[in-house]
């Protein structure tokens, strides 16, 4: 199945990727700080709930796939050994992202067997990045994900690194990067690079990368730097925004209280349909959500995609 979803971009075909998973699992009463030490750390966000919760992850993919998802995300994101190491966890690496393949491929053919499954890759904050996506994508490829998704790649050295270390695996590979309104990328942290999404797109040449795309950016970020990505950038270009999952500036009471929130205030399904028409029209050829975004606001999106309401 692997090839077919290169095959459908190159024809032309636009792609529904489903929305946010971690934000997600929180918004249904899942404590994604259980564990962290400090009450300003995310830790391994949403991996424990490969340990804690794996119905609640398949029903999240599920209800994604019920509104028509082209593309199902698996909860993989920082299941690597460093970031599940804050909570104690660092032997779960290989058991947790093949649970985390299994459940969206359980639910892909369940709900719609011709989507496609992508394994999700986040670099640690910390160790070897190298090392951590190469094993994890082996075990990510293994369990019988379609494509990569190298997620929240923040600078141009993380990303030929991050590429560099899945070059083995013979599987798509999608690179997602943080973008500024200046058309900048941004890091994991938020702090703003300062190398252009052309410089990025540049130093990737004769890497393997078959298509970009922005995320975990607002809605506005996207908007202005999507242009310039799509014509640096000859493959698919997408965009999945974060619409209002945000670290807390009030003190928090650890760990009843998560130091993320969600706030969407005026991004409504409507709304967010409106930015994504937008970015389909610049060219975009897949669109979805990332952080806040919920079910409703990806099933908004499919008749931009389709034309057909499901």
């Amino acid at each position: 199945m692997s090839d077919d979803i290169l095959s459908q971009l190159a024809a032309g075909q636009r792609l529904l990727l489903d929305g946010g998973i971690g934000s997600e699992l929180q918004r249904r009463g899942l404590n994604l700080a259980k564990g962290v030490r400090s009450e300003y750390e995310t830790g391994p966000w949403s991996a424990t709930a490969m340990g804690d919760a794996p119905e609640v992850v398949r029903a999240v993919h599920e209800d994604y796939l019920r509104v028509g998802v082209d593309i199902v995300t698996t909860n993989s994101f920082w299941t690597n050994r460093p970031m599940l190491d804050m909570v104690g966890l660092a032997e779960k690496m290989e058991s947790y992202t093949r649970l985390a393949v299994q459940l969206a491929r359980d639910a892909r053919d369940r709900f719609n067997p011709a989507a496609f499954v992508a394994g999700s890759m986040c670099p640690p904050r910390y160790g070897d990045l190298g090392l951590e996506f190469s094993d994890q994508s082996q075990v990510i490829a293994e369990s019988g994900a379609d494509l990569l998704l190298l997620e929240l790649v923040g600078s141009t050295a993380e990303a030929q690194a991050a590429i560099d270390a899945v070059s083995k695996i013979d599987l798509p590979v999608f690179l997602g990067i943080p973008v500024t309104n200046h058309a900048t990328i941004r890091t994991g942290l938020g702090e703003d690079t300062h190398e252009t999404v052309e410089s990025l797109v540049q130093a990737l040449k004769g890497r393997r990368v078959d298509a970009i795309l922005s995320m975990c950016s607002t809605p506005q970020q996207i908007t202005a730097a999507l242009p310039k990505l799509i014509e640096a950038f000859d493959g698919p270009v997408g965009a999945y925004a974060n619409i209002g999952y945000k670290h807390t500036r009030k003190p928090v009471k650890f760990p009843e209280r998560q130091y993320v929130y969600i706030d969407t205030g005026e991004n409504t399904p409507a709304r967010y349909a409106e930015c994504c028409r937008k970015w389909l029209d610049m060219g975009a050829a897949i669109i979805g959500g990332c952080c806040a975004t919920t079910p409703e606001h990806i099933g908004a999106l499919r008749p931009l995609v389709t034309g057909v309401t499901v």
